[in-house]
Order: structure tokens, then C-alpha cells, then sequence
């Protein structure tokens, strides 16, 4: 009878080691930023992201202070196209996860001017 008690509890135990090790690891918000080609139209000068676009037209501010200025959870909203900032929508839905998101706005509330 021990020997099945001790077999359960140390399946029990390789199991909750095996959920911890195939836990997906924390996203990291520039490369959040960076992957969803935020800097196509976006800089974050302080984190030396630097826009692509040539275009002046598709060219957004530079996000430097943009979530000090309109909150996170605003931030959330506006990416996901829930809510208008200046009367706009976000121009490009974010095709990221939750976790994602947060960790870009996350990355995106440490620049400070």
C-alpha cells in the first residue's frame, strides 16, 4: 500500500515539474514591438527604435510617454481597435496574444522622456 501512495505522490510531483518546465516563458515587450512591425510607422527613441516607413503620411508619434499620457488599460483598448484616441481607431488590429500585448505595453510604460 505505501509503495502505491509513494508512486502517486511522486507521479503527482514529476507532473506539476513537467507543467512548470513546458510553461511558455515570459514575452518580452520589445520583441513583442518589434515582431508586430510596430516600428514600421512607430519610433521608442529612448529604447533606439527608430520608425522604417519613408512614408511621412503612415509615419505615427514616436511612443515615447504615449502610455503615461493615455493610460495602459486605454492603450489596450485603442490596439485592439475598442476604443478611438484623437477620434481614430488604431490603424492595424494587433494579432498578438493578451500576455504579448501586456508585455509590449509594459516595455512601452518604461520609456520615459
Amino acid at each position: 500500500m505505501r509503495m502505491t501512495t509513494r508512486w502517486i505522490a511522486g507521479a503527482a510531483g514529476l507532473y506539476a515539474f513537467a507543467a512548470i518546465a513546458t510553461a511558455a516563458p515570459a514575452a518580452d515587450g520589445k520583441e513583442v514591438f518589434l515582431a508586430q512591425k510596430c516600428n514600421v510607422c512607430h519610433a521608442v527613441s529612448t529604447a533606439g527604435i527608430e520608425a522604417t516607413t519613408k512614408s511621412e503620411k503612415m509615419k505615427g508619434p514616436d511612443l515615447v510617454g504615449t502610455i503615461q499620457a493615455h493610460g495602459a488599460d486605454t492603450m489596450v483598448k485603442y490596439l485592439k481597435k475598442e476604443v478611438d484616441l484623437n477620434g481614430k481607431k488604431h490603424p492595424k488590429e494587433m494579432k498578438a496574444t493578451d500576455e504579448e500585448i501586456q508585455a509590449m505595453i509594459a516595455f512601452l510604460e518604461a520609456q520615459k522622456k
